[in-house]
């Protein structure tokens, strides 16, 4: 078991709590914090790009918003001064398992707000389709999980060997700019995963619904 990125995650997840915390706690609406600017101009994005019924928009937001924070976190932790620890998004683990559980998230309010029937409709109509649209939802959670890697991935690498191939006073300049690089990518990265799990919840939920929420059929 690899210690250090349980732990990781566990700060990553701590932070957004607290920040989330904090948030509520020093709300206000005539005199906004930065940290209160920022959340809300992330909700206010994820709520603008939702798509999907009323009635689910507010577990689609809620979600986006919570990863984009999630994997900021994430992402910004081994660049903290004196920070021993790696970021939990270079892991496959963790990016899988976030993968996973938007895909199981989309799929369960789809069919919540489908019904059994129209769920399975969406998906296998036309049947000479069928085989295609299986093989895009088993694709997608894939390329979530390995965008998010693959980028962090490898900018771990690049760190790893401007310290191998450069001497410390030397390396120095461009270790601070690729710093501020993956800052910046950092941002990015979880915008794009944020983004498209909005996108996955437009797709799979209709945008109205013919029949009440808690039906099943």
């Amino acid at each position: 078991m690899n210690f250090d990125l349980l732990l990781a995650t566990g700060i990553s997840a701590a932070v957004v709590i607290a920040a989330g915390l904090l948030v509520r706690a020093t709300a206000s609406a005539t005199s906004p914090n930065p940290l209160q600017l920022a959340w809300e101009a992330v909700a206010d994005g994820a709520r603008s790009l939702s798509d999907v019924a009323p009635a689910y928009r507010d577990r689609v937001v809620t979600t986006a918003v919570t990863l984009f924070w999630f994997i900021v976190a994430a992402n910004w932790l081994p660049l903290l001064p004196g920070s021993p620890l790696p970021a939990p998004t270079a892991n496959i683990n963790l990016t899988v398992a976030l993968a996973a559980t938007v895909i199981v998230l989309v799929h369960m309010t789809a069919w919540q707000a489908r019904g059994t029937r129209g769920y399975l409709r969406h998906y296998l109509s036309p049947v000479w389709l069928a085989p295609v649209r299986l093989l895009d939802e088993a694709i997608k959670p894939v390329t979530l999980a390995l965008r998010l890697f693959g980028v962090l991935f490898a900018s771990g690498l690049v760190v790893a060997m401007l310290g191998v191939l450069l001497p410390a006073p030397v390396a120095l300049i461009p270790h601070a700019a690729w710093t501020l690089f993956e800052l910046f990518m950092g941002v990015v990265q979880a915008f794009i995963f944020a983004l498209l799990t909005v996108l996955y919840f437009n797709a799979a939920v209709p945008t109205q619904l013919a029949r009440t929420p808690d039906r099943r059929t």
